[in-house]
């Protein structure tokens, strides 16, 4: 698969507050409990598939663009790229 250019990926708490969701509303419509989502804002690496189709409804945004994974490591890489 092609990489995705940085600047088009968004962690999961970043699409939360652009859809101007609070964690308990967007937990709501996950259908999951607030403190498993806010454990996916931090390293959503363990996110069951089905959770990850249900967040690209909700958010409009295709799974590919959505960064999954540790959100530190996310704002390393757009540290590192920013340094260049």
């Amino acid at each position: 698969m092609n990489e995705i250019p940085l600047t088009l990926r968004n962690t999961l708490r970043s699409l939360r507050v652009k859809f101007n969701y609070t964690q308990e509303e967007a937990a709501v419509l996950l259908g999951v409990s607030t403190p498993t989502l806010r454990a996916w804002e931090s390293d959503s690496g363990k996110m069951p598939f089905e959770k990850i189709i249900v967040i690209e409804k909700i958010y409009k945004t295709p799974k590919d663009y959505i960064f999954f994974g540790k959100e530190s490591t996310f704002s390393e890489l757009l540290r590192n790229q920013a340094a260049i």
